[in-house]
């Protein structure tokens, strides 16, 4: 997969209801075709999000 598919992939996967690890493999992979990718730190923060609201539970 390029670049451009990645981030299309990207977009849709945070727009949807993605599970933590679809988000994580989505973070991984833009981060081995763009290290420092700002879509990459954008899923990082999803992440976070979701987990920070699971333990508050």
């Amino acid at each position: 997969m390029d670049f451009t598919e990645m981030t299309t992939k990207a977009a849709d996967t945070l727009m949807s209801e993605a599970t933590l690890d679809e988000l994580r493999e989505l973070a991984q992979d833009l981060r081995a075709l763009a290290p420092d990718s700002a879509l990459a730190d954008l899923v990082e923060v999803k992440i976070e999000q979701l987990s920070a609201g699971g333990e508050q539970d």
